[in-house]
C-alpha cells in the first residue's frame, strides 16, 4: 500500500489499543487537532503515539493542526435544535444556555461588525445554513435554512467573506510550544492567505529551535486557492480541506477545485493530503457507502500522497474498523490506477533531473530504490514522480524518517552511518534482511545528488542473507 493513511485522534480513539489497532491496520499519520481538547490530552496523544512507534518498531508522524484564524460560537450548555424556517438568536457572550431559547454565543467581535443582513452562515462543513435576518453590534437574528443540531464551539463561516483575523494567535503559539516539546513532526496551518503567514510561522518554528518541523498548508479559502502557486512552494505539504472549501465555495465545485490542487501539487512535487468526509457514513456506520468508496478511488487516481480520516476516528464509533475500510480500498483499487505524474522540464533543477533519472532506470529495469538520505530531500524527489517500484528510504535521522511518513510510496529503515557512501552500503546489508523482498530482487541504490567529482548509483541484485530480519 503505498497511498498513506491519517487519522485525527479524539475521544473515541485516545487510547493506545484502539491507535495500536490503527496502525496495524495502516494508519501511518496522526493528527492532533488543536481546536479541540486541552494541552493535556493532546500531550497524551503524543506519548501513546510514540509508545505504539517503538513497540511496532515504526515510524509514525504526527500532525499537530492549529486552530487557524476561524470564527467558532462559543460554549453552549445543551444542544440548540432548530428546523428550517424557524429563527435563532446570536449573541454577544461566551456562553449560554442553549437549548430551547434558541440563542447561540459568539465571542467574536469582529464577526458581529462583518455580519450584514442577508449574508448566508454556515457551520459544520456546510452541512448548516442559515440566513441572516438583522444584525446589530450585540444580537443577530437568522433564519435556518437547513435543519440542524448546533453544539458547542462550532466553526462558522460567512460566505464569500475573509474577515481578515491574525493568522496565528497567541493561544495558538502556546499550542505550537506543545507541539515542539512533545516532538511532532508537522504543523498544519489552518485558513493560509499568503506566503507571509508561512514565513510567520517558520519564524515561530525556529525561535523555539525546531527548524526541521515541516508545515502543511491548509487550502480553505478563495484567497488560498487564489494564491495557492506560492503557498505551494513555501509549504513542505499542502492540505486540501474539502469541509471548508464547501462553504465558501459552491458546493458543485468542490471536485473541481480538489483535482486542480492535487495536479499543481504532483507538479510541483509537494505531498498533498486530501481530507474531509471521506468515509463521513461511517462516524455512525460499520460500513462505508458506495458513494465514498469512488470518492477514495478518484483521489486515489488523482495521485495524492495521504488520505486523511477525521471525525470518522475522533468522534465516530467505529474508528478502527474505518482504518481497515480505507486501506481495504486502497489495497483493491491502488495497483490498478496510474496516478497523474509529473514531468520533467528544462526549468527543473538538477536535483529533480537527477531524482527523474533514478526513477526512470529503476523502473526500466523493473528494479526496487534505495535512498541513502539525511534531510529527506532526495526522497520526497523521487517520490514525487509517483514511481511503481518500491522505495526504500535510509537515515541515521529519526526525525527525517517520521516526515517521509508523509510521502507516497516511500519505505523508511533506520541506519546508524552518518556519511553518504557508508549510509547506501549499511542500506545495502539490511536490504538483504528483508523477509519481503524476493532474493535476486535488482535495487538501485543511491544518495541525494551533490556537487562533488564523483556520485554513486549502484545496481545490485539483493541477495538473501542467511541472518534474515
Amino acid at each position: 500500500m503505498k497511498t498513506r493513511i491519517a487519522v485525527t485522534i479524539g475521544h473515541s480513539s485516545r487510547s493506545r489499543s484502539i491507535i495500536r489497532e490503527m496502525a496495524l491496520s495502516g494508519a501511518s499519520i496522526f493528527r492532533v487537532n488543536f481546536s479541540h481538547g486541552s494541552p493535556e490530552e493532546w500531550v497524551e496523544t503524543a506519548r501513546l503515539v510514540r509508545s505504539v512507534e517503538a513497540e511496532l518498531g515504526r515510524h509514525f508522524a504526527l500532525l499537530g493542526d492549529l486552530r487557524g484564524p476561524s470564527v467558532r460560537i462559543g460554549d453552549l450548555k445543551t444542544p440548540v435544535e432548530v428546523k428550517a424556517g424557524e429563527v435563532v438568536r446570536i449573541v454577544h457572550a461566551a456562553e449560554s444556555m442553549g437549548g430551547l431559547d434558541k440563542k447561540i454565543p459568539l465571542p467574536n467581535e469582529e464577526a458581529f461588525k462583518a455580519i450584514r443582513k442577508d449574508h448566508v452562515i454556515l457551520m459544520d462543513d456546510g452541512r448548516v445554513a442559515f440566513r441572516v435576518e438583522s444584525a446589530s453590534c450585540s444580537e443577530i437574528l437568522m433564519k435556518a435554512l437547513t435543519d440542524a443540531v448546533i453544539t458547542s464551539r462550532k466553526a462558522i463561516v460567512i460566505q464569500g467573506q475573509d474577515l481578515g483575523l491574525p493568522s496565528i494567535t497567541e493561544e495558538e503559539v502556546r499550542a505550537i510550544k506543545v507541539a515542539v516539546e512533545n516532538d511532532f513532526d508537522y504543523i498544519g496551518l489552518s485558513y493560509v492567505k499568503c506566503v507571509e503567514d508561512i514565513a510567520a510561522l517558520r519564524g515561530i518554528l525556529i525561535s523555539l529551535g525546531a527548524k526541521e518541523m515541516g508545515i502543511v498548508a491548509k487550502i480553505e479559502t478563495p484567497v488560498g486557492v487564489k494564491k495557492l502557486d506560492e503557498i505551494i512552494d513555501a509549504a513542505d505539504g499542502i492540505l486540501v480541506a474539502r469541509g471548508d472549501l464547501g462553504m465558501h465555495f459552491p458546493l458543485e465545485d468542490v471536485p473541481s477545485l480538489q483535482e486542480s490542487i492535487v495536479k499543481k501539487c504532483v507538479n510541483k512535487g509537494k505531498p498533498v493530503i486530501v481530507a474531509t468526509q471521506l468515509l463521513g457514513s461511517m462516524v455512525d456506520s460499520p460500513v462505508p457507502t458506495r458513494s465514498e468508496i469512488v470518492d477514495v478511488v478518484l483521489a486515489l487516481s488523482q495521485g495524492v500522497d495521504v488520505l486523511m480520516l477525521t471525525g470518522e476516528t475522533a468522534v465516530g464509533k467505529y474508528p478502527v474498523e474505518t482504518v481497515s475500510w480505507l486501506a481495504r480500498i486502497i489495497e483493491r483499487y491502488e495497483s490498478e490506477i496510474k496516478p497523474f505524474r509529473r514531468m520533467i522540464s528544462e526549468e527543473s533543477s538538477i536535483g529533480d533531473r537527477f531524482a527523474f533519472g533514478i526513477v526512470s532506470l529503476a523502473e526500466s529495469l523493473g528494479a526496487m530504490i534505495g535512498v541513502f538520505t539525511k534531510s529527506g530531500k532526495t526522497a520526497e524527489r523521487i517520490a514525487s514522480f509517483k514511481p511503481d517500484c518500491r522505495i526504500i528510504s535510509a537515515s541515521p535521522n529519526v526525525k527525517t524518517l517520521r516526515k517521509l511518513m508523509l510521502l507516497r510510496g516511500v519505505e523508511t529503515v533506520e541506519v546508524s552511518s552518518s556519511e553518504y557512501e557508508a549510509g547506501i552500503n549499511e542500506l545495502e546489508v539490511k536490504l538483504s534482511r528483508f523477509k519481503n523482498i524476493p532474493d535476486n530482487t535488482i535495487a538501485v541504490l543511491t544518495y541525494g545528488f551533490r556537487d562533488e567529482p564523483v556520485h554513486i548509483v549502484r545496481i545490485r541484485q539483493i541477495r538473501r542473507a542467511s541472518n534474515e530480519l
